[in-house]
């Protein structure tokens, strides 16, 4: 299996009406062998950016959202994709922006009412949506008569070679539907979204999920994860990653190492 401990950490799952810290083996991306994105939600890739201005998003956003689009169309095999504004994490970032610390709680960005969500005129997410679409060419037509609409979030670390709070994503075809609670989310980066995420409850006894985090990632790595796919859904197959930060015991708890990350997604459709 391939299957290394990299280190032990606790993440913060739901437990009835609370969340509760489960010691739980991150294994070593790196090593593994049986990492597939179909059935895992996320891979890491080799993607070199242009960008170098990471801590700031309109740099971010006009450099590193081309590339983002050119990638997903080329990794998922869509007709278009639409990167949405890139969120980027630091300490500086999350003084400013208390959303914008690591999310240290295992979730998954979306439930399967993304879809309905995204073509919904009166959703309160529409006023978000519909600038990014018009500034791509689109239309809500065009989101609607779509044949296959998928989520893929690209996650770069910025910083610090070595992070305190690096990103660990969980097996989608380790964790059964019956353990995915949706949440609705107001409001986040200031913005009102209103959109549903889905917390996930702890591993039942006698199940381990399976973590994964890939150490000291390089400037040309991202990681791919899959948040949304409508042929999953169809399918009858997981379209949901957990993923969550952890405290990685392995590296100090000092400034040099602080986490700097970006996360870029891509709104992908198939005609």
């Amino acid at each position: 299996m391939g299957d290394e401990v990299y280190c032990t950490a606790e993440l913060n799952y739901l437990r009835r009406d609370r969340t509760v810290a489960v010691r739980t083996d991150i294994l070593d991306g790196r090593v593994a062998t049986d990492i597939d994105f179909e059935r895992c939600g996320f891979t890491l890739v080799e993607h070199p950016s242009r960008c170098t201005a990471w801590t700031d998003a309109q740099a971010v956003g006009e450099q590193h959202g081309p590339e983002v689009e050119r990638f997903a169309v080329d990794f998922a095999g869509c007709d278009r994709a639409m990167v949405y504004p890139p969120i980027i994490r630091s300490r500086e970032m999350a003084q400013r922006i208390p959303d914008y610390h690591p999310i240290e709680f295992v979730h998954s960005d979306f439930t399967d009412d993304y879809g309905a969500m995204i073509v919904d005129v009166d959703r309160p997410y529409g006023a978000f949506l519909e600038p990014l679409l018009a500034r791509h060419g689109l239309t809500r037509d065009d989101v609607a008569g779509a044949s296959r609409v998928m989520m893929l979030q690209l996650w770069r670390s910025t910083g610090p070679v070595a992070a305190d709070y690096p990103l660990a994503m969980c097996r989608a075809d380790d964790v059964d539907r019956s353990r995915l609670v949706p949440e609705v989310v107001a409001s986040y980066g200031g913005r009102h979204l209103e959109f549903e995420v889905f917390g996930v409850r702890a591993p039942p006894i006698g199940h381990r999920d399976r973590w994964y985090t890939f150490p000291s990632m390089r400037p040309d790595e991202a990681i791919a994860i899959r948040t949304y796919d409508s042929a999953c859904i169809e399918g009858g197959r997981p379209f949901w990653t957990p993923h969550s930060a952890f405290r990685d015991p392995r590296v100090p708890a000092t400034p040099e190492h602080f986490r700097e990350s970006v996360e870029m997604r891509a709104l992908c459709l198939w005609n």
